[in-house]
């Protein structure tokens, strides 16, 4: 099999939203290697409406239900009939929980992690792509190599070791991948920014063989002299099947009565707040999604797996129910039609862990224009960005590969005193590496 020059390998391709929003830049997969059952069945189930529709130019892409540590990156290779570095793109994001502010994020203590990255490594290794695509929870640009528990965060045992320090993941992530001649670029993106109906932070990946930064791409949405952000109305205004739809308890049923829409836990009796709320009514932060019902006027928040949770709830704005799943699709912005294989939880989870089609749209098209021209437009920060490397929407900063562990690393926004590339930066005089603060 020849590669034609928009081909990718899509590795945890799940239930495929960046595969389908890839495709729609004129990219098509060459195969999709993913290991939950369920999710294998919807590419499945896409595969057979590309057939149908005679949208197979250049053959059917072979899905492979393995883990990918399970499939060999030279065997793969040798199938698909390609040279190393004939492939254009390898694309995916390997599981978000080692990393997501949610969970203890253990980084690379983590099993999956420990398992899936090295392995990822493998594959650029084998195929050495002209680029990469790698998307994840944000918490990935700020995770720690090595998690020291909280407990043990303390004046005995002494300071944190530079593995255990924020950003200290980024930092061994950028280094391999410059050490394999990739020009890296990395940041924040925020989904609705690109015409998804939906407020999902994302951390971007993009590396381009050469010394070419590729940034990330330009809000498209929401800002001046561009059209408004869509909301959950805009979504929802061409579905015509609900499919199916999670049960709500009759306890939450009635809370939910009590709440308008676009309100939640605040909008209850003070009495009820108490009751409904439990331990959180007493915990600080803004707890905003809790007993949370959407509005039509906005776009949703992060479409999750479990949308009948007090804490996460995707709650329709006038009825008393969660979103269906071709809703929760919709404002994912999967095209009209999506099937999804499986139960009603698990139809819920794929579309809850997927990339929106329109985000990876996005990316495709400017990855594939970078490609043809070389040349991206350096961004510049407004000074609120300067303020935090940290939940801050953009590019975050490129690393340009010099020699193996020398590298010379670009910061778009402030560099933090709690994380690694501030300790890095402060060795400056003592090091090979250059940093060059925006």
């Amino acid at each position: 099999m020849s590669a034609p020059s928009r081909t990718f390998v899509s590795l945890f391709t799940g239930a495929g939203g960046l595969d389908l929003g890839l495709e729609a830049a004129g990219w098509k997969p060459l195969a999709q290697i993913e290991c939950d059952a369920d999710a294998v069945g919807t590419l499945k189930l896409a595969a057979e409406r590309r057939a149908a529709s005679g949208s197979n130019e250049g053959g059917e892409t072979l899905v492979i239900a393995k883990r990918i540590e399970e499939q060999s990156p030279a065997d793969l290779r040798k199938q698909l009939g390609l040279r190393k570095g004939q492939l254009p793109l390898i694309a995916g994001g390997p599981p978000c929980q080692p990393f997501t502010t949610h969970g203890l994020r253990q980084a690379l203590t983590d099993r999956r992690a420990v398992e899936v990255w090295p392995t990822y490594l493998q594959y650029v290794d084998e195929f050495s792509p002209k680029a990469l695509l790698i998307e994840n929870v944000d918490g990935l640009l700020s995770a720690a190599l090595k998690h020291r528990p909280l407990n043990l965060r303390n004046r005995e045992a002494g300071d944190l070791e530079f593995d255990e320090r924020k950003g200290s993941f980024l930092h061994w992530l950028l280094n391999e991948l410059a050490n394999r001649g990739y020009t890296t670029t990395w940041g924040l993106v925020e989904a609705a920014d690109y015409g998804v109906p939906q407020m999902r932070q994302r951390s971007i990946i993009i590396g381009i063989k050469g010394q070419n930064p590729c940034y990330l791409p330009a809000p498209k949405y929401g800002q001046p002299g561009m059209p408004p952000v869509r909301t959950l109305k805009e979504a929802l205004s061409d579905l015509h099947e609900l499919g199916p739809v999670q049960p709500l308890s009759a306890r939450k049923a009635a809370v939910y009565a009590q709440i308008p829409a676009g309100g939640n836990w605040r909008d209850l009796p003070t009495e009820m707040q108490i009751s409904t709320m439990g331990k959180a009514y007493e915990a600080t932060g803004g707890k905003s999604g809790w007993w949370r019902r959407l509005s039509w006027d906005s776009p949703t928040p992060t479409i999750l797996g479990m949308p009948d949770h007090s804490s996460t709830a995707l709650i329709h704005p006038d009825e008393i129910r969660c979103l269906s799943v071709n809703e929760c699709a919709a404002a994912q912005s999967f095209p009209p039609g999506t099937q999804f294989y499986g139960k009603s939880r698990s139809q819920y989870q794929q579309i809850g862990n997927a990339v929106p089609p329109l985000l990876g749209e996005a990316l495709g098209a400017h990855i594939s224009a970078f490609l043809s021209t070389r040349k991206d437009v350096r961004p510049t920060p407004p000074d609120w960005r300067r303020t935090s490397s940290n939940r801050r929407i953009g590019t975050h900063g490129w690393v340009i590969p010099k020699s193996p562990n020398a590298h010379s690393f670009t910061f778009n926004v402030k560099i933090r005193p709690d994380h690694v590339w501030f300790t890095l930066q402060s060795r400056e005089a003592d090091s090979d590496t250059l940093f060059v603060a925006v």
